[in-house]
């Protein structure tokens, strides 16, 4: 009976140990954080904007575009220049400088010329503006309705043929015009219906398509 008092008289001191250690390590030690939610994953589809680059504009110059590109806030005249974007594409401006014109916006080309002449120390001051006039074809010859129509998109000797109403039962269709800065390219239209990517040829702004009639 004796030796279980010294075991009872050192119970309290270990229940105050114990109790201690519960309250040193219970609350913080041993307890969990809780899972912060994590934010969703942006979608790169919905947040990335392309670039102005690579968006279609109206204002894209190409090969047959007629352009005026006018100069002004310039010491000395210099009458506006009109112009057709040949197919290398470059045009000669003021004081013999040429630029490349085909596949640029208006609005980056006129910075571009303009930083040009100032970078060049030959205007303090300067302003380029570059004019396009409607974009427009002529089709004519043995179709069925024969006028200038509006040019768009990629356009192609057998899509303006069908904007003009189509061929007339007169019309030689292996000897088709396209009629470029004065210059004729002979298109077989037969084969272009046959082979499209190797014989439809593009029509560009300003172009004219002349359809010969057959002599049967």
């Amino acid at each position: 009976m004796h030796r279980c008092f010294p075991m009872m008289n050192r119970l309290p001191n270990l229940l105050a140990v114990w109790f201690g250690l519960l309250l040193a390590f219970g609350p913080t030690g041993c307890a969990v954080e809780p899972v912060k939610p994590q934010s969703p994953i942006p979608d790169a589809r919905k947040t990335v904007k392309p670039s102005a680059e690579s968006i279609p504009s109206s204002d894209t110059l190409n090969v047959g575009d007629r352009v005026r590109v006018v100069f002004s806030d310039i010491p000395t005249v210099v009458p506006p220049l009109e112009m057709q974007i040949p197919d290398g594409g470059e045009l000669t401006l003021h004081l013999g400088h040429r630029f490349m014109f085909k596949g640029k916006r208006r609005d980056v080309l006129e910075q571009e010329i303009r930083d040009f002449y100032i970078d060049k120390g030959l205007y303090r001051i300067i302003n380029v503006t570059i004019e396009v006039p409607p974009r427009q074809i002529s089709v004519g010859g043995e179709v069925r309705s024969p006028g200038n129509y509006p040019h768009s998109g990629q356009l192609t000797v057998l899509k303006a043929i069908d904007m003009a109403g189509g061929f007339t039962e007169f019309s030689n269709r292996r000897k088709v015009k396209i009629i470029r800065d004065g210059k004729s390219i002979i298109v077989n239209c037969n084969k272009a219906v046959d082979d499209p990517e190797k014989y439809d040829k593009p029509i560009f702004p300003g172009d004219k398509v002349q359809v010969t009639r057959s002599i049967l």
